[in-house]
């Protein structure tokens, strides 16, 4: 049979392996995900500010998850490297979504963008700009002609992933939304530092996940789902 290889393992035991390391993937990822989502639900769990601003805030949620998982180093293999880029490329979306939201839905909120407004709206402009950015630099053709070696071009590509973790988690702890007493901003700061400072720990992974846009997109639906069916409709 032309490209077949008849040392090779059988086809069953090869999607079988497949089928675990995806098992794994959705796990770690909808871990993530739900623990994002959970902190919100430790302190008035039933609040909600009508369906429209929980359902902007949730996508804004489900964005910075999802800069969580990308935060877990892989390595530069062919398959890993696309469903990294894709997985950004569905956060970005979800950012610009939660950005533009409020904006085309509530006829205020452009007041928000005006000098003097909160430091966390200027702190969420900044993440949805560095993720911008980040995602320009890591796809443009001239990236390895700016950067001298492929080393430099990774520690800057986490340092601005730090950056901008950072910067999308003062966005959510200062809006006060969800989050409204101390240790549940503390919960996030141990998240944040946990995914951007946590690289010893991850490496030791002998398979580091890395989610498909469309995987990712499937398990936060689930959450943002959750979310605005609990705050929205629970009497």
């Amino acid at each position: 049979i032309p490209g077949h290889d008849p040392t090779g393992p059988p086809q069953g035991c090869a999607a079988r392996p497949f089928s675990i390391a995806r098992s794994r993937i959705l796990i770690v990822l909808s871990v993530i995900i739900a623990m994002v989502f959970a902190m919100t639900f430790l302190n008035m769990p039933l609040l909600g500010a009508g369906w429209f601003w929980d359902l902007g805030n949730a996508l804004g949620l489900l964005a910075y998850a999802g800069l969580l998982f990308q935060m877990i180093p892989g390595r530069p293999k062919g398959r890993l490297v696309k469903r990294h880029e894709w997985l950004g490329y569905a956060t970005l979306a979800l950012g610009g979504v939660h950005a533009f939201w409020f904006l085309l839905g509530d006829g205020a909120v452009h007041v928000y963008l005006q000098p003097g407004a909160p430091a966390y709206m200027w702190l969420g402009l900044a993440a949805l700009i560095l993720l911008g950015v980040l995602t320009v630099l890591a796809r443009m053709p001239e990236r390895m002609r700016v950067h001298s070696t492929y080393r430099v071009f990774k520690q800057v590509h986490r340092w601005l992933g730090v950056g901008l973790v950072v910067a999308a988690a003062l966005h959510i702890a200062l809006s006060g939304f969800y989050l409204s007493v101390w240790w549940q901003v503390l919960l996030l700061a141990v998240a944040t530092g946990a995914a951007c400072f946590g690289r010893p720990l991850w490496t030791r992974l002998k398979t580091p996940p890395s989610a498909s846009g469309r995987l990712y997109l499937m398990a936060g639906s689930a959450a943002v789902l959750v979310f605005v069916l609990i705050r929205d409709l629970t009497p």
